[in-house]
């Protein structure tokens, strides 16, 4: 009977010493976590910085992640076979929910990259329609406030 009690005691606190230690990791992982800025996030901090600089830059210099082709698609409604016959690759991308938003599809040899969405509020591109990027297109802002930009695009 003592040797059943004791082995009980052993096992609930070889559960108890696991529990804290998960804990305490998990913990140190909490506080040293350092969340890295999204690449909605880095694009759109990018594009800010462009709004008092009179020069056209590269648009490869505002994405954190490669890609060889880019499509500004003008329409938030295009549905998910629309978008891949427009980017050429599967996407497993659908229409948008709203009309204040629109889309920039990156694309890297052959291969879905990423999907930026933009506030059209925020970002209007010229000109008007799909525009198609490559890593030499360039951009340059023709007007900003502090809540929007006109930006122009030239492939």
């Amino acid at each position: 009977m003592k040797k059943n009690i004791k082995s009980r005691w052993i096992a609930v606190g070889l559960i108890a010493i696991a529990a804290i230690a998960a804990i305490a990791i998990l913990v140190f992982f909490l506080i040293t976590y350092e969340r890295l800025p999204e690449n909605s996030h880095i694009i759109n901090q990018n594009m800010m910085k462009l709004k008092d600089d009179n020069r056209s830059v590269p648009f490869t210099e505002l994405t954190p992640f490669v890609w060889d082709k880019a499509y500004v698609l003008d329409n938030p409604f295009y549905n998910g076979q629309a978008i891949d016959e427009i980017v050429g690759v599967t996407t497993h991308l659908d229409r948008l929910e709203t009309d204040h938003r629109r889309r920039i599809v990156f694309v890297n040899q052959g291969k879905f990259v990423y999907d930026y969405i933009y506030d059209f509020s925020a970002f209007t591109y010229k000109p008007f329609g799909i525009i198609e990027l490559t890593p030499s297109s360039t951009i340059r802002v023709l007007k900003g406030t502090s809540k929007a930009l006109i930006i122009e695009v030239k492939s």
